[in-house]
């Protein structure tokens, strides 16, 4: 007796030990919704997966889509996809798309439209240095400005609209970074501020950002679209998505290092990527990115001035109506009568 004794209370005690752990198994499970309870949502990408996207890359991170019940997907963009028809085609739920090629899409007849933007304004901006600013129109008169050779005439025309007399300005071809800028060659230079600007920086420049924006080029960056059947279909769904995505990006705006880090090490964890550039790009981003009403957000009125001035530039060929093109009543949902989702 003396003997068996002990086995038995061991034995007693491991099943009592297996039963808890079983039960506190089974509490886990139900305070997390298991992986099939989930919605799978596929999103196409305009690009590949860099910073610009960090707001969705950490949401999924921090549980935001999980606790939306979505099990999200995000696919890689380039040169010879464009995101539109991968929405169109129903391989991707909704996806982001640049302003022209989303509105000639639109004009040519494809049931799309917008229901969101990542940047509230196109990070494309004449960079200049410090010691010599280009910070107002008048600013880049008997100044040599480096431009993308496919955007020069639009340039030209802006400088034109805001009073430039462009007789005075010299206007070249911008190369792939802005050495061109570093060297003195050029007193702007037109890029990606979240680019090339974050290149400038990291150099230990000092940088002032013009943004054609704010030159009278109205603009948003990575336009969020889907279709009007899906809107009809899957409304919630969206919602949802939408609600994550925007918690994504306001954490990412006040976390810049942190979802930096989350792009580099987890979603490219292969390499590739440079964490001290990307950390700068999303310090860059959060102005851009953040809205007086709210981050992803979109505006009809804005959005007609883009089509006006591409109609006008002789890149649509019609005009088209901006209340056709753009529906905020979904991310009005999601935010209510609040800027923020998150504390």
């Amino acid at each position: 007796m003396t003997k068996t004794a002990p086995r038995r209370r061991l034995a007693v005690l491991a099943a009592a030990t297996a039963a808890l752990a079983l039960g506190l198994s089974a509490c886990a499970t139900a305070a997390e919704p298991e992986a099939e309870d989930l919605t799978a949502v596929d999103y196409q990408l305009s690009w590949l997966k860099i910073t610009q996207f960090g707001g969705f890359f950490a949401g999924d991170a921090e549980g935001f889509y999980e606790e939306e019940g979505i099990d999200p997907t995000f696919t890689s963009g380039g040169s010879n996809i464009l995101a539109w028809q991968q929405v169109t085609s129903g391989a991707a739920l909704l996806g982001d798309e640049d302003n022209t090629l989303l509105l000639q899409a639109i004009e040519s007849g494809e049931d799309l439209v917008a229901i969101g933007a990542v940047f509230q304004k196109s990070p494309m901006a004449i960079m200049s240095l410090t010691d010599n600013p280009i910070t107002s129109p008048e600013d880049f008169e008997g100044k040599t400005i480096a431009y993308p050779d496919n955007g020069i005439a639009q340039f030209t025309s802006a400088l034109e609209a805001q009073g430039v007399d462009t007789s005075t300005v010299t206007i070249v071809p911008a190369g792939a970074d802005p050495t061109q800028l570093v060297t003195g060659q050029v007193d702007g230079y037109g890029g990606y501020a979240t680019a090339q600007g974050a290149s400038l920086e990291l150099q230990g420049l000092e940088v002032d950002y013009l943004y054609l924006d704010d030159l009278g080029v109205p603009s948003y960056g990575n336009v969020i679209v889907t279709t009007r059947a899906n809107i009809e279909e899957n409304r919630d769904l969206l919602i949802a998505f939408l609600t994550a995505s925007a918690k994504g990006y306001e954490w990412i705006n006040a976390h810049p290092e942190e979802g930096a880090a989350i792009v580099v090490n987890d979603v490219n964890s292969t390499g590739g990527l440079d964490l001290a550039t990307e950390e700068a790009t999303a310090r860059i981003q959060a102005d851009l990115i953040a809205g007086p009403t709210g981050v992803l957000r979109i505006d009809v009125e804005k959005m007609q001035q883009i089509i006006d001035a591409l109609v006008e530039a002789g890149t649509l060929t019609g005009p088209l109506d901006a209340a056709d093109v753009v529906d905020t009543s979904l991310l009005d949902e999601v935010f209510g009568d609040s800027t923020t989702l998150l504390d």
